[in-house]
């Protein structure tokens, strides 16, 4: 494996280099939109999320502005646990981070604040133990995002890279790079680095057992499913193809946002041109490319989760103290 990482590395870059071909395909949008309704219970505290993860029996947000950092609630009834963790030193307390991802049974991951940092989290009836931290040994430069995959091999976003992402393999300190975003040739010639950015990040999904990882680009209707080699598995358009890339390069919002996602299905927001307002859209995928239903949920928000079973999306938001949740049409 370790002679094999360089040379897929070279083929990848290869590729890179030519136009992808997978802009010439086209993801149907399916005809039919599920609505569905949303309903809402009081969390008994003031909720200012910054992260939140369903995991196998509880809901745990990370709240703003509280000496304690995570808020626990009871995933089927709601119903307020108790909150834990602090930022600090010790070995049971928390780095600053900046997302939280599930990761097991009653557990999930945060991801250092600039650091390639990996904390897993686990939650209990009364307590939470943050004891498992894992300091990749990655130095070249600022981590804005990781995921790990397998063994020693993780999916990172260097800082340098202005949205891009790398494969990169602990042992040996090998590095490829991830195929370039797909219309990034045309991209205008700009030295506004958020914009940059905008146009070549993407929302990222993981799935270790399937060894897939999905990207959603942010700007574009635009899908690609990779396997944990990066190389790709299937790639289009979404809805119709794209002809006149700088149309979207100069769109004040994007396309897609954030996701989540099961072993079963990734359900992704997205903003399409007929959109009304009070209405939060999504695509659910599963993890062979293929777009599978579109959800019409009715209310407005950012941050949200999925049960491990797919079958609940819970959402928070802002300076409100309510939990929102939904149950989600059965699909395919």
């Amino acid at each position: 494996m370790k002679n094999l990482f360089p040379l897929l590395g070279i083929l990848l870059l290869a590729g890179a280099c030519a136009k992808p071909q997978g802009t010439e395909n086209v993801i149907e949008l399916p005809e039919k939109s599920h609505v569905v309704q949303v309903d809402s219970v009081e969390s008994g505290i003031l909720l200012n999320p910054i992260g939140i993860a369903a995991t196998g029996d509880y809901l745990v947000i990370a709240n703003m502005h509280k000496d304690t950092i995570f808020d626990v609630f009871d995933q089927h009834s709601l119903h307020y646990l108790y909150s834990d963790l602090i930022y600090g030193g010790g070995p049971n307390d928390m780095s600053q981070f900046r997302w939280m991802r599930p990761w097991g049974d009653n557990a999930f991951y945060t991801v250092g604040l600039g650091v390639p940092l990996i904390t897993q989290v686990k939650a209990g009836d009364k307590r939470m133990t943050a004891s498992e931290k894992k300091m990749v040994s990655w130095d070249k430069d600022i981590c804005q995002d990781i995921y790990p995959l397998e063994d020693d091999r993780f999916l990172i976003q260097p800082g340098q890279k202005e949205g891009g992402w790398i494969l990169y393999q602990q042992s040996g300190d090998e590095v490829i790079d991830m195929p370039a975003s797909p219309f990034q040739d045309e991209e205008p010639d700009n030295k506004n680095l958020v914009k940059t950015y905008q146009n070549r990040t993407a929302q990222v999904a993981v799935h270790p057992g399937k060894k897939r990882i999905a990207f959603f680009y942010h700007q574009f209707p635009y899908m690609r499913m990779f396997d944990f080699n990066g190389r790709i598995v299937k790639e289009g358009c979404v809805g119709e193809k794209i002809t006149n890339p700088s149309a979207y390069f100069n769109q004040e919002y994007g396309y897609y946002s954030t996701c989540a996602y099961t072993d079963e299905r990734i359900v992704v927001r997205y903003m399409p041109k007929d959109q009304k307002a009070g209405v939060t859209y999504f695509q659910v995928w599963d993890w062979e490319g293929n777009l599978l239903s579109r959800l019409e949920v009715q209310d407005e928000f950012y941050l949200f989760a999925l049960s491990p079973n797919g079958k609940t999306l819970y959402a928070v938001k802002i300076d409100n103290d309510h939990l929102f949740w939904a149950k989600l049409p059965d699909i395919g």
